[in-house]
């Protein structure tokens, strides 16, 4: 079992206030071909009072609402690994594999949409930028990998917002 824990302060990505440990909670990591992992995660909750939101702290190889590894999910929406692969033969399935693509099909316009107001928002780009037909998840694939689904999960939900988790 492994133990999360953060360096820094954590700040509630809705209201800005400082979240203060709750309590703790196990949570599971699938990895290809099978194996588990747990990790002790910490809970953490919002000190102020009219927000009140509890947020799971999560080590950036677990993606919000899967088991999976987050690079295990990258690699299969990228096409690196497939279920031909002995490695993934059984675990995950095919079924599985299938929908985390089509999961990142159906969340790639919110992404961009959230990167983008997000940026915005921080470093005042300006409404030409926002309303651009660039793909800011696009230009991060190409340029990040490994390891872009770890900054989008990283970005959304740190700045507030997320992924839509059963898009099926």
């Amino acid at each position: 079992m492994f133990s999360v824990i953060s360096k820094g302060d954590s700040l509630c990505p809705f209201c800005g206030c400082l979240l203060k440990k709750r309590d703790k909670r196990l949570r599971i990591h699938r990895l290809a071909g099978g194996e588990t992992e747990w990790y002790q995660i910490n809970r953490l909750k919002c000190s102020n009072d009219e927000c009140g939101r509890l947020h799971n702290e999560l080590p950036d190889c677990i993606s919000p609402y899967k088991h999976y590894d987050a690079q295990l999910i990258e690699d299969v929406v990228d096409g690196v690994v497939s279920e031909e692969d002995v490695e993934c033969e059984d675990y995950p399935c095919e079924q599985t594999m299938n929908h985390w693509k089509y999961w990142m099909r159906m969340n790639e316009d919110h992404i961009d949409g959230e990167m983008k107001s997000t940026a915005d928002r921080l470093l005042d780009l300006g409404i030409g930028f926002v309303r651009s037909t660039d793909s800011l998840l696009k230009e991060l694939r190409m340029k990040v990998s490994p390891g872009w689904l770890k900054i989008v999960n990283w970005f959304l939900y740190n700045a507030g917002g997320g992924l839509v988790p059963n898009s099926a």
